[in-house]
């Protein structure tokens, strides 16, 4: 009869650890569909869009690098550069990129790799905000 019970607490057991586990996977499915801006935070598109003469398109970043496609919209040659700062949910600086300056030809388009100076992309993708510092000549 001992042999018995064991077997029935252990499946006991298991059940529980099974709901647990169904119960914590939907959890964290309903948290990322309730709070959908939370996964892809640091594409803030409103803060670039306001740099005047410039339209961005792909960010893309990984582990060493941030790639940024900057597209001149005036008739003459301008030059581009800046940085973006990713910060936490407190305000905290977890990574850094800068874009070196280039010049970019009229209605044209250039590539910018920039390289994380401090922290990583994988990092950037654990930031709430993305502050955007550009500057154009």
């Amino acid at each position: 009869m001992n042999e018995n019970s064991g077997k029935t607490e252990k499946k006991g057991v298991f059940r529980a650890v099974c709901i647990f586990c169904a119960f914590f996977a939907l959890t964290a499915f309903v948290f990322t569909l309730a709070f959908p801006g939370v996964a892809d935070a640091v594409v803030r598109h409103r803060r670039i869009e306001t740099v005047q003469g410039f339209r961005f398109e792909n960010l893309i970043y990984s582990w060493d690098k941030v790639i940024l496609d900057v597209v001149n919209t005036t008739s003459g040659v301008r030059s581009f550069e800046g940085a973006m700062i990713f910060l936490d949910r407190r305000g905290r600086t977890v990574a850094r990129a800068n874009l070196l300056p280039r010049s970019i030809a009229p209605q044209r388009t250039q590539r910018f790799n920039a390289y994380f100076i401090e922290g990583s992309g994988e990092t950037a993708r654990r930031a709430t905000r993305v502050l955007w510092d550009f500057n154009s000549r």
